[in-house]
């Protein structure tokens, strides 16, 4: 009987012990990207509303997406549905739908703003740290 007894013990406390180790352990990381995730000081548009999925972003103007310095490599084949200014200067943004700050000014947005380019988005080639 007594050692029937000291297997129980011994079984109780592993399972307390497995079970305090599990709920210490932290959680695994989400692989969801935070949405309107954008680093300060930056302009970023996204193929997704609400400033969700893939994202490009700069520090400065670019005049020509496809082929600039700082390339936004799903450009040309996927349309911008969002956009966020989150820049730090207090400077508004303008993009627009041809290289060199040509074709149509889709938006101008102050510091802080953020937009969804309603239905099914647009495709944008430049930008500029003015309106």
């Amino acid at each position: 009987m007594a050692q029937v007894l000291k297997r129980m013990r011994l079984g109780i406390g592993v399972a307390v012990t497995i079970a305090a180790s599990t709920w210490l352990m932290p959680a695994p990381a989400s692989a969801a990207a935070t949405a309107w995730n954008c680093n300060t000081g930056s302009f970023c548009v996204y193929t997704g509303d609400n400033g969700t999925g893939s994202v490009c972003a700069w520090s400065g103007d670019d005049p020509d997406w496809n082929n600039g310095t700082s390339r936004c490599s799903w450009s040309p084949g996927t349309r911008v549905q969002s956009a966020f200014n989150n820049g730090t200067s207090g400077a508004p943004v303008s993009a627009y739908t041809a290289i060199n700050y040509g074709g149509t000014r889709v938006f101008c947005l102050p510091m802080g703003g953020k937009t969804n380019l309603a239905g099914v988005g647009t495709y944008l080639r430049s930008h500029t740290w003015s309106c």
